[in-house]
């Protein structure tokens, strides 16, 4: 399923490279954009990143994307300091320097591949970390979903990526719980 069909706003600015790549992976299609080197470097390719993939690349690659969805979608339940600490011993690993002459400010200490791409999506999330952006990053609520989206509402309450395809069906399906606790089995008629 497309990034437009399921969720069509964007995050802003360098910030949505790192929705993009977290959305590499659609669980609910089964579908994997890294799912190879060779997928890999196709990816990354298309995103403007020159680099050789190997196993051991595809691995952190792959450690990365699904370190920074826990850290999405774990936000705020007891689970979260172990997704913010995978993500900080991450960044121990690909470390950042601080350039104030740099537009980014947070840059790469790599000059090109894998590793620099890393640091770079690491520098993003840093950064949004600090301008508060990154608390609008979200993830489907429905598990079998947990796309990643930008939260552009006002009082930042979205939970669904989109409400056409998973907010509908849990509403349905909480419809239905609702119909089977009551004893009712199925909906009254109203012309009874």
């Amino acid at each position: 399923m497309s990034t437009e069909v399921r969720n069509p706003s964007k995050a802003p600015g360098d910030l949505d490279l790192v929705r993009r790549f977290v959305n590499t992976l659609d669980i609910e299609a089964g579908t994997d954009d890294l799912r190879t080197p060779a997928e890999a470097r196709t990816w990354l390719g298309g995103e403007g990143w020159r680099a050789k993939v190997g196993k051991h690349e595809l691995g952190e690659l792959l450690h990365v994307r699904e370190a920074l969805r826990d850290l999405v979608t774990l936000r705020g339940t007891d689970a979260d300091l172990d997704a913010i600490a995978v993500v900080d011993a991450i960044a121990r690993r690909y470390p950042l320097v601080v350039r104030l002459s740099s537009p980014g400010v947070l840059s790469p200490t790599s000059r090109a591949g894998v590793d620099a791409f890393i640091e770079s999506i690491l520098a993003i999330v840093a950064a949004a970390e600090i301008d508060g952006s990154w608390d609008r990053m979200k993830a489907c609520a429905n598990d079998g979903c947990r796309w990643v989206f930008y939260d552009h509402s006002r009082n930042r309450s979205r939970t669904w990526c989109t409400m056409d395809l998973c907010g509908s069906q849990a509403k349905m399906r909480a419809y239905r719980s609702r119909l089977s606790r009551d004893g009712a089995g199925s909906p009254v008629d109203p012309s009874r």
